[in-house]
């Protein structure tokens, strides 16, 4: 179980850290720094041992110290991290040496150790403005990660879209439920012990899955809301590709993100979602994670497909119409996706229109789920 490290250990972790850098540290004297601590009313007493070869630690007090510190431990740690000057320190009281202060030189500020080699992976054109920098994709992948497979309602409302998309390029269609993806445990091996690869690689599908997500120049993630967000086989399969990146950190688009092990220019998605529910704020929390998620895979949404009341437009006669209307303009947004790299205002306004008369419909939907109440029918 995790614990908060007391001072003493923290000063310990500390000196472990400046004894890497020690070696090549240009300024070498014997001495001793000794620490006099105050931390929530009680005094911790400890010292550093200096030679031309090693920092070495120790609780207690040593005999006639070199130089000697006397303050709270906060205030030491700020010092020794830079955010607290000497000086300032000094003439608030904050900070009382006695002895040769010069010997602090023994210190390395040196950072690292050796210069770390960060991967190059800067925020691209095409990252910025997709559209400007927009070509037709060579293949489209569509993920439908429906738990239902090729029998939920997520499929009936992706074949019209989809089939929009093959009039102008090539099209694959995987389900993600036919994949076993373990879930991700935290252990970062992919970072740390064998980089680029996880404990699960020959277990799972998760490599050959997103191998082939990769190659594609487009990808659709088609999902259903599952007690608002996306069912857990996408998370899961999210979680695992952090395998994918570099543990290191740059700069992105006004905020930091990893490095990608594999680099495809022009690659981008599309968010595909349907629910049950009337209002569009069901999907604002599957918005947001898609939106941090674009960023971090340095891969930009081009467009986004949210239809509410999948399900009773689907069901009522009385929504004929506009579940047509819906099919015709999901065909049509799948050639403009293609061709332009977005989707036309009046395309997904037909696509997403609400359907009226939403109490009357909520009748209808609890009348249907009374009526189906222990039938046994899950082929709905």
């Amino acid at each position: 179980m995790k614990e908060v490290l007391p001072p003493i250990s923290i000063m310990e972790k500390m000196v472990e850290k400046l004894q890497s850098n020690y070696p090549s540290h240009s300024f070498k004297k014997e001495g001793t720094i000794q620490f006099h601590l105050n931390h929530e009313g009680k005094r911790i007493n400890c010292f550093i041992k200096v030679d031309a070869h090693s920092l070495n630690f120790y609780e207690g007090i040593t005999e006639e110290p070199t130089v000697s510190v006397k303050s709270s431990f906060y205030d030491w740690l700020n010092l020794a991290g830079g955010k607290l000057k000497p000086v300032a320190g000094v003439f608030t009281g904050r900070l009382k040496f006695k002895g040769d202060t010069s010997f602090f030189k023994v210190l390395p500020r040196k950072q690292l150790k050796n210069k770390v080699i960060v991967p190059v992976d800067p925020v691209t054109r095409f990252e910025r403005n997709p559209v400007k920098y927009w070509e037709k994709p060579g293949k489209v992948v569509v993920l439908n990660a429906s738990p239902r497979g090729e029998k939920g309602y997520t499929e009936f409302y992706l074949k019209p879209f989809i089939k929009g998309i093959e009039k102008h390029t090539e099209v694959e269609v995987v389900y993600l439920a036919k994949y076993k993806i373990n879930p991700c445990k935290g252990c970062f091996s992919c970072w740390v012990d064998i980089p680029g690869e996880c404990i699960y690689k020959e277990k799972d599908g998760h490599h050959k899955l997103s191998e082939k997500l990769f190659k594609a120049g487009l990808i659709v993630y088609a999902f259903p809301i599952y007690a608002d967000g996306m069912p857990g086989i996408l998370k899961n399969f999210f979680d695992r590709s952090v395998s994918r990146a570099y543990p290191y950190l740059i700069e992105g688009m006004k905020r930091v993100r990893h490095p990608r092990r594999y680099i495809n220019h022009n690659h981008s998605m599309v968010i595909f979602s349907i629910c049950a529910f009337f209002e569009k704020v069901n999907f604002k929390p599957v918005k947001a994670y898609f939106k941090a998620l674009a960023h971090n895979r340095h891969t930009p949404v081009v467009a986004e497909i949210y239809r509410t009341t999948a399900v009773g437009l689907h069901a009522s006669p009385f929504a004929y119409k506009l579940l047509n209307n819906a099919i015709a303009s999901l065909e049509e947004a799948g050639e403009q996706l293609v061709l332009k790299g977005k989707i036309n205002r009046r395309t997904l306004k037909n696509i997403t229109k609400l359907v009226e008369k939403k109490h009357t419909s909520i009748n209808k939907i609890n009348e249907w789920w009374d009526e189906n109440k222990e039938s046994g029918n899950h082929n709905y």
